[in-house]
């Protein structure tokens, strides 16, 4: 079993480059003198160093103020005023003097000078060569420049009939809606066009209409004219239903008299 070597040894024992982490032995007084120094240089640079916080700069605000003088003494001071305290130093003008006017005639005046009267020397005005005079337009009409008009072919005039036409409601998709309508032999009114109709119609397994309830409209004259042209009305048979309802709606747009059907 190998003898045990204590911690007291070990340190005792170990080489020269090894750092002692004890704190040595060393008199207070030593110690005491380390402290001040340290002491004092932080003291010195502490009351040595000056840090000055500048406040931040305030924006000016864009605005300016307008104060309107008349032409009075009061005013002619607030504008001596506002001048000489302004930022572009002012200079005298003699031309702005009040008195300059007379002073300039009393010296005259006293030089007996008169100034020579101004004859304008005239000229000849060049020749620009023209080979006749231009024409003079009639007084008290405008001259304005001729403007061509484009070629536009009249309209043609197409005459309009008002049909019913068919919008799907409910109780079908509206794929299986007809593609076409017969024509419709009556005259279409303002009574007829005054509110929108909605009928509920009746078919059988083969798609032909053999009943017509309207829900909204038909009070007025033409309905029984729309009752007979829904009967005439085919749509797409459904054999496995022996009878169904379904709600639809009649418009009336305007189509060429002459057209083929009122789709």
């Amino acid at each position: 079993m190998e003898k045990r070597v204590s911690i007291k040894h070990q340190r005792m024992a170990a080489p020269e480059w090894v750092f002692h982490w004890r704190r040595l032995k060393g008199s207070t007084l030593h110690k005491a003198s380390i402290l001040l120094a340290v002491g004092g240089v932080f003291a010195f640079f502490l009351t040595s160093v000056n840090i000055r916080l500048a406040p931040p700069t305030p924006w000016a605000a864009r605005k300016a103020s307008v104060l309107f003088v008349t032409d009075d003494a009061e005013g002619r001071a607030l504008k001596l005023r506002a001048r000489e305290g302004g930022p572009f130093p002012s200079r005298f003008d003699p031309s702005e003097w009040e008195h300059s006017v007379a002073l300039e005639r009393v010296a005259l005046q006293a030089a007996r000078w008169t100034p020579p009267p101004y004859v304008p020397v005239l000229r000849d005005l060049p020749d620009r060569g023209f080979d006749m005079p231009l024409p003079l337009a009639p007084r008290g009409v405008p001259v304005l420049p001729v403007r061509s008009l484009p070629a536009v072919d009249a309209p043609i005039s197409v005459k309009l009939k008002l049909v019913p036409v068919l919008d799907l409601l409910s109780g079908m998709p509206a794929e299986a809606m007809p593609r076409e309508l017969p024509l419709f032999d009556g005259a279409v009114d303002a009574t007829m066009t005054a509110e929108p109709w909605r009928v509920l119609v009746r078919l059988d397994s083969a798609g032909n209409v053999r009943e017509c309830v309207s829900l909204v409209g038909g009070d007025g004259g033409g309905s029984s004219a729309l009752e007979d042209w829904l009967r005439r009305v085919s749509f797409i048979p459904e054999p496995a239903q022996p009878s169904r309802w379904i709600a639809v709606s009649v418009g009336f747009t305007n189509q060429p008299a002459d057209g083929p059907d009122a789709r």
